[in-house]
């Protein structure tokens, strides 16, 4: 048996912790590893979003300027 540790830290702050005990043949093991991995890897993407310091929009408005409109409707 193995004892498996994976931590994930967005920042310096820990967000996610497992520890699992793994035994089994090296592919067992590597298996129950990869499918741990796995799993954490939407927790570990949210957390990143979530961390995020400023909220990016998903589309920039256009904005428009009224002294561009109207002089091309003067010409």
């Amino acid at each position: 048996m193995q004892q498996v540790k994976i931590t994930v830290e967005v920042d310096g702050e820990v967000v996610e912790q497992v520890v699992e005990q793994v035994g089994g043949t090296l592919e067992e093991r590597e298996e129950k590893i990869d499918a741990l991995t796995r799993q954490l890897a939407a927790k570990t993407l949210q957390a990143s979003v979530d961390h995020a310091a400023v909220p990016r929009p998903l589309f920039r408005h256009r904005v428009e300027t009224s002294d561009t409109k109207d002089s091309k409707r003067e010409h």
